[in-house]
């Protein structure tokens, strides 16, 4: 077998059958080799492909490819058809296993991929959005259903490429507006060159009273002096250390660098319960520090202090396959600050707090 090439098993879940493939060329797309191989759709429409966590990863190189493949619908992704005009933008349709779902942007006899996103109407009905699982997989004038984002003017849909939520799209809308929407779930054309997008107001109008969401950095945060620091013996740039509140003091886990004055000044940002210290993040700032964060429920812009230029700065967190955000959203993790060619600043996700101390839940 030739070093660069590689083996695969193919899994077809709803025969329960499976196909081992060997010394194929790692250069190959797995959507490729499916075609390469005679094992795509007989009646010729596009096969989706999914890793054991329910990623689509039709276009990864087979050199970066899990060892086995599912001929499946990856999660939030199906293919349906539409039977209904659409009305005040929607129509009415139902996934492959009969659910009811709200697609934007669908037609009168429209066979469509769809993505549907967290967003239920009436806390009952998913929303869907129109793509293409080939390239391109998106055009100017396409409808998108997104939340808002908390901070900045950036928000992420889904992306047929790598099969998460991290194609970025710039909305086109002034700060003070889009103050008014925050966390606002709401339909956006596409525009320019497809990586900007309009709001519609036509579509998704402001309710009445809404009231934005709030970012957690816009809440008060307490300082305090932190003393005794430690290394930890998993990661040096992870720390123990004791806070002081009142005239008690208390352990902590402590992320971060001191500021460029020295002063071992901290934030905390989750105070301790049951089953955790403290956790603090000292308030210096540069490229190569760590943090404590927790993941937003929904994208993945997340703010930072900045001591040096006193102002709060936005920071991507960075997808990867040792990570899924979807299962860890709304819970801590500790990352690095990295420079990005593309995101200026980002998060990578290098651990979970509780692998730093005995207790098992986060």
């Amino acid at each position: 077998m030739n070093p660069t090439n590689k083996s695969l098993i193919v899994s077809f879940p709803f025969d329960e059958s499976t196909i081992s493939i060997e010394d194929i060329d790692g250069s190959l797309t797995l959507d490729e080799l499916m075609r390469n191989h005679g094992l795509g759709a007989r009646d010729g429409s596009f096969q989706f492909l999914a890793d054991q966590n329910g990623r689509m990863i039709n276009h990864l190189p087979l050199r970066n490819a899990p060892n086995v493949v599912h001929v499946q619908y990856p999660r939030n992704v199906d293919q349906v058809w539409v039977d209904t005009s659409p009305r005040n933008g929607f129509s009415v349709t139902s996934d492959s296993e009969g659910s009811k779902i709200f697609l934007l942007g669908g037609q009168e006899n429209m066979f469509t991929s769809i993505y549907i996103t967290r967003w239920k109407l009436g806390n009952r009905t998913p929303v869907a959005y129109r793509f293409s699982p080939t390239y391109p997989h998106y055009q100017v004038g396409n409808l998108v259903y997104l939340q808002v984002p908390l901070q900045g003017n950036n928000a992420c849909i889904f992306n047929p490429e790598s099969g998460k939520e991290d194609l970025n799209l710039r909305l086109e809308m002034q700060e003070q507006e889009m103050n008014q929407m925050r966390g606002f779930w709401s339909a956006w054309e596409l525009t320019g060159n497809g990586l900007s997008a309009k709001y519609r107001v036509d579509i998704t109008p402001l309710p009445s009273g809404f009231k934005p969401l709030k970012s957690r950095s816009n809440k008060k945060i307490r300082r305090v002096d932190v003393e005794n620091l430690r290394a930890t013996h998993l990661n040096p740039s992870v720390q123990t250390g004791r806070i002081q509140f009142g005239e008690n003091k208390y352990s902590a886990l402590v992320c971060g660098v001191p500021s460029s004055s020295g002063s071992l000044k901290g934030r905390v940002v989750a105070r301790s319960n049951k089953t955790r210290p403290n956790f603090v993040n000292l308030e210096g700032y540069q490229y190569g520090m760590t943090q404590f964060v927790k993941v937003p429920e929904e994208g993945r812009i997340i703010q930072l202090y900045n001591s040096v230029s006193k102002q709060w700065v936005d920071c991507t967190l960075l997808m990867s396959d040792e990570c899924d955000l979807e299962k860890i959203r709304n819970q801590w993790v500790v990352v690095k600050l990295k420079k990005h060619s593309r995101y200026k600043r980002a998060l990578k996700i290098i651990a979970l707090p509780r692998e730093f101390y005995k207790k098992k839940t986060n």
